[in-house]
């Protein structure tokens, strides 16, 4: 698998079949967004992921897949990659609201709070 970082104009037609799942895929402003990839040589489009970096935190957020690369590992994968790049960055803390909180939680995120229905607020230090 990979990343491929890449433009809003380039997630947006996704964020209406995203939205119907809970996944917000917005244009907000200091995010990096990307491709996920995979396949023999990475060229089937499998899905889309985003890095919010604000200037003392950043978040995991925008996580969605074609449904027919759903639980083949690419959540873990593009967790992963995404904890490197915000490392990289020089980001002590990062954060993500998710539908999921177990799954973070096994990740070794904190969980602190529902934000809002269903909706949880975890963190981890990095």
């Amino acid at each position: 698998m990979r990343l491929l970082e890449v433009g809003y104009q380039d997630v947006k037609p996704y964020a209406s079949l995203a939205k119907k799942e809970r996944v917000a895929i917005s244009d907000t402003q200091n995010t990096l967004w990307f491709h996920v990839y995979m396949g023999e040589k990475h060229q089937d489009f499998v899905g889309i992921c985003g890095l919010y970096t604000a200037p003392k935190k950043c978040r995991i957020k925008g996580d969605w897949f074609l449904p027919q690369y759903r639980g083949l590992g690419c959540g873990e994968f593009i967790t992963q990659c995404r904890l490197l790049i915000a490392k990289e960055l020089d980001y002590a803390l990062i954060e993500v609201l998710t539908l999921h909180p177990h799954y973070y939680e096994a990740k070794g995120f904190t969980i602190h709070k529902e934000t809002r229905k269903g909706v949880w607020l975890a963190d981890k230090e990095i």
